[in-house]
């Protein structure tokens, strides 16, 4: 089967992340929409980008036995003109955005995100969701019916991480690790809170636009002498980051199935994360991590320092990812999916 999966304008996130690993351990011919090359180009050239999307709308997606859909309006549109009796529509839920996350509700473009998902993407062939919670909402809110197909890493990726290159390279080791970014769902403010009540222990933060004069002109905060801000990092130097670090810490206010705290479970770290949502599925218990509260400070230092003094090593984090969300197998799974409608 050919099937073209979209759209990748930028390549990191969590999203593109998941359509790479569709492309890379599907059994299927995958072509990512832009292709590289074309993504090159509009790097090069931002003006190019809306008369390729205006090009790809006269001509639609064609020769494709399925076409996938992820987050884009523009590309759930393209998808459901494309659509045809020889060419079915797949749609993956990743999230919603949710007003509560934010301190002056949403935006018009995430609004418009969440419009685009509730009234194109449903009327896709097959619905997907990445978590038992999305798909839960969905249902009991909307009445859109979709089947589980868990956001999952790349064990090989993560079994060449090396802790030993970052700590070279940053001269950093044996920190509290966070990887995320800006945007308030990510709640950020709650790790830098966590390190300022933790002043003996390294902490360090990664992800885009994580530095200092981004997180004071939007948060207005000072930032503890023990916080290390790296920003944006390749995914390769993020898994090194994994290596070298002692926990992993999750502050998000919601989260579909998070990928980084995947990877950093499958390199057998202890890891913290809050009690709700995509989270609490990949950590159903202690015995995989450790739980809290997301509206108890005191749980979240509890949860940390029990972290930091249980056992380094934990087996049984990286047994559950390698049974449960490794894209070998998921990608097995999503296969038989197109398949039965294409």
């Amino acid at each position: 089967m050919k099937i073209a999966v979209g759209s990748v304008f930028e390549e990191y996130g969590g999203v593109s992340a998941h359509i790479f690993n569709i492309q890379r351990f599907s059994s299927h011919t995958i072509e990512v929409v832009p292709s590289s090359f074309t993504r090159n180009i509009i790097y090069a050239r931002r003006s190019i980008k809306p008369y390729y999307k205006r090009f790809l709308e006269k001509k639609h997606l064609v020769g494709f036995d399925v076409v996938h859909s992820h987050t884009d309006p523009w590309f759930e549109k393209l998808c459901y003109s494309s659509r045809s009796n020889d060419c079915k529509w797949v749609h993956t839920y990743h999230t919603l955005f949710f007003d509560e996350d934010y301190r002056d509700g949403l935006n018009e473009w995430q609004m418009d995100i969440n419009r685009s998902l509730l009234e194109v993407a449903s009327k896709a062939d097959l619905k997907i969701s990445v978590s038992k919670w999305m798909q839960k909402y969905l249902f009991e809110n909307y009445s859109i019916e979709t089947v589980v197909v868990e956001n999952g890493i790349d064990l090989e990726a993560c079994n060449k991480a090396k802790g030993d290159r970052f700590t070279k390279k940053y001269g950093l080791s044996d920190f509290v690790l966070f990887v995320g970014g800006i945007r308030e769902v990510k709640n950020p403010l709650l790790f830098i809170k966590l390190a300022e009540e933790m002043p003996d222990m390294k902490f360090v933060m990664i992800g885009e636009k994580l530095d200092e004069s981004n997180i004071i002109e939007k948060y207005g905060v000072s930032l503890p002498k023990n916080l290390v801000l790296l920003g944006t990092l390749k995914h390769v130097e993020v898994l090194d980051a994994m290596a070298a670090c002692r926990i992993y810490v999750v502050t998000s206010k919601r989260e579909a199935t998070p990928i980084t705290l995947l990877e950093a479970m499958a390199m057998k770290k202890n890891v913290v994360v809050p009690l709700h949502t995509g989270c609490v599925e990949v950590v159903p218990s202690d015995g995989y991590g450790f739980l809290y509260n997301l509206d108890s400070f005191e749980e979240l230092v509890a949860r940390t320092k029990d972290a930091l003094s249980a056992e380094r090593i934990n087996v049984k984090a990286r047994e559950r990812i390698k049974e449960k969300y490794d894209w070998r197998k998921l990608a097995k799974k999503l296969d038989s999916l197109y398949e039965s409608i294409g």
